[in-house]
């Protein structure tokens, strides 16, 4: 799979959208569910997540995690982890982001 149609659309699109939707909290996010995120989300931005996560094979959002590493005023690191709930499987797949603020 393209792994550059993969990052243009979680940071353009489904990372762009969650962070903004989380408010000022996002620093008390961590290991939070993307499921209560999406709560706040128009059925549009909705649809996007389940797009580009259909990309990576991923069926279940529940097991999807926004995880912040730290953040400025200029920039927010963040993860989103995909928890594989078969250990047989390889190693939880975590994409690496870098937010830039306005």
């Amino acid at each position: 799979m393209n792994q550059s149609i993969i990052s243009q659309i979680f940071d353009n699109i489904v990372i762009t959208q969650a962070i903004h939707k989380i408010n000022h909290d996002i620093l008390n996010l961590q290991f939070k569910s993307l499921q209560n995120v999406r709560k706040q989300w128009t059925k549009e931005e909705d649809a996007l997540l389940i797009q580009a996560t259909m990309l990576f094979g991923v069926h279940n959002l529940d097991r999807l995690q926004l995880i912040v590493i730290s953040k400025t005023k200029k920039q927010i690191y963040f993860r989103i982890r995909y928890i594989i709930e078969n250990p047989k499987m390889s190693n939880n797949q975590t994409f690496v982001k870098v937010l830039q603020l306005k």
